[in-house]
């Protein structure tokens, strides 16, 4: 079973991981997101040279524009796709309703009325940064003269799922028998009583 709407009275809440009010798990989340852009930009750099890319731009000024509008609009739509993807996932592993939202720092998808079992809240967790991340890949080599658009957005995608590598590392070396209810920014974690 990988969700159930009730937990038995041999759960107890173990750990809340808030990513909203905790303060300083906001800024180590939104750090390691900015650290992950940094790097990831540099070494998308190092392989082939961003400035260049915009000089070859300027020769075609209307080119140049419409790949910046699409790389910004994607973007937000990208946003949009990695928390239906985090929906699609929980109603795959039994999620009754999946609510979406935007707290003004996070967007979210959460289900307040479920508890996932460890390996499918990892898979939930985790599955917006690895589909999104194979699409953009495709896209990359598929596209040419569009590399760094969506490269951009897949340096988006690692950055925006920060949040959830942190959750998914943190809940790793816990116990298989912890069932986490997830409604958006906060993840209450629960497990047997000792």
């Amino acid at each position: 079973m990988h969700s159930t709407t009730q937990l038995n009275d041999n759960y107890e809440v173990k750990e809340v991981i808030n990513l909203q009010t905790n303060q300083k798990l906001m800024l180590l989340v939104n750090g390691l997101a900015t650290l992950i852009m940094v790097v990831f930009f540099f070494l998308g750099n190092w392989i082939s040279p961003f400035f260049d890319a915009i000089d070859r731009g300027v020769e075609n000024p209307k080119l140049l524009m419409l790949k910046a509008g699409v790389t910004l609009v994607g973007y937000f739509i990208y946003i949009i796709l990695h928390e239906f993807t985090h929906g699609y996932t929980m109603k795959h592993f039994g999620a009754q309703h999946v609510q979406y939202g935007f707290t003004g720092i996070y967007a979210f998808a959460g289900s307040k009325d479920d508890y996932f079992d460890k390996y499918a809240f990892l898979r939930i967790a985790l599955a917006p940064v690895v589909l999104w991340g194979i699409i953009f890949l495709v896209l990359q080599l598929l596209i040419p003269g569009w590399g760094w658009v969506f490269y951009l957005l897949q340096i988006g995608n690692l950055s925006g799922a920060a949040g959830d590598m942190y959750v998914s590392c943190h809940l790793l070396p816990m116990a298989n028998s912890i069932y986490i209810n997830d409604t958006g920014v906060e993840m209450t974690i629960y497990d047997l009583k000792k």
